[in-house]
């Protein structure tokens, strides 16, 4: 049995509201020569987070046994979902660290503002690929401390692993050669469209030039759509309407999970972007990034709802 691979950060997420408009208490305030002010917040959560561990969530709930590479520190407490279907064996846990925390604060109009504090991601190149003693077929290398996520795409690209890259917040934090050589080791590239422009401009590569480097490249567009190029065809996959949205921060990570499996299933590119739409739907209904719930059948049935499509992914497992 071939399994998936999920290379990334571990953390805490810290979520505080804020119940009026971020830009316009930003925009009542003179910063032209310093910034100082207070924000009250109306709620308070704390919830496992981090791509690694929201891909893997997801993953654990289609019935895959993902592989995970990460770090922790010795505060961190997996939840139970993810004992159970997560393989967790080559997790490193460093002592006397704390686990990385996001600090988000978003607003009535879903503006969001973060702050990231590593901590035990730094360590997260203990976390080593050589100790995986199980079969690759895919594997995903998402936003983590730079160098290890250097090291694990260039090892599993000299696996012949299907490799889907993912760098999200870790864009800015490159140089360009850092960029250019994370680029070249992947198949698929998933970025949303602010990340987009970003790596265009800090890799000195043009549009053109990012399409024809990856077999696949998704450009997601916040509530709105998604666009893949795909083989000199571009897919255009509108979002699933929620009436009740209730918190966005781990969406796109069920959305990433949806497509690893889909790919894994050989879907085509369509079905596995309206699967991963429909994912991403499910993900804003509840609070945090690993709080919400589904079944193959539920699955099944929302694909038929929403797509006309018949899928049977309970043959397909």
């Amino acid at each position: 049995m071939k399994h998936i691979l999920v290379s990334g950060s571990c953390a805490y997420d810290t979520l505080l509201h804020f119940e009026w408009s971020l830009k316009k208490e930003f925009e009542s305030h003179d910063i032209s020569s310093a910034l100082n002010m207070s924000l009250l917040s109306s709620t308070f959560e704390k919830n496992h987070g981090g791509t690694w561990a929201n891909i893997a969530y997801n993953l654990g709930l289609l019935w895959e046994f993902p592989i995970l590479l990460t770090s922790i520190g010795d505060d961190y407490i997996f939840s139970d979902s993810i004992k159970k279907k997560v393989n967790l064996n080559y997790v490193h846990k460093q002592l006397y660290c704390h686990s990385a925390n996001s600090i988000i604060i978003s607003d009535s109009d879903d503006n969001r503002f973060t702050v990231f504090h590593p901590w035990a991601m730094k360590y997260a190149g203990e976390s080593k690929l050589s100790f995986v003693k199980e079969s690759i077929a895919f594997a995903i290398v998402s936003a983590n401390d730079i160098f290890t996520m250097l090291s694990h795409a260039k090892q599993l690209q000299s696996w012949n692993v299907k490799l889907i890259l993912d760098p999200a917040q870790q864009i800015s934090q490159m140089n360009q050669d850092q960029l250019r050589e994370f680029l070249s080791y992947g198949d698929i590239l998933i970025v949303n469209h602010y990340e987009y422009k970003d790596l265009q401009a800090r890799s000195s590569m043009s549009e053109e030039n990012l399409i024809s480097s990856f077999e696949t490249l998704i450009v997601t567009y916040g509530a709105e759509w998604s666009q893949i190029f795909h083989n000199g065809e571009i897919i255009h996959i509108p979002v699933i309407s929620v009436p009740d949205i209730v918190d966005t921060t781990g969406c796109w990570d069920a959305y990433r999970a949806a497509f690893i499996f889909g790919m894994k299933l050989w879907f085509e590119m369509k079905l596995c972007a309206q699967l991963w739409t429909l994912l991403a739907s499910y993900s804003i209904i509840s609070p945090g990034s690993q709080q919400h719930h589904f079944s193959l059948g539920s699955i099944m049935e929302d694909m038929k709802i929403n797509f006309d499509v018949e899928i049977d992914l309970y043959k397909q497992n």
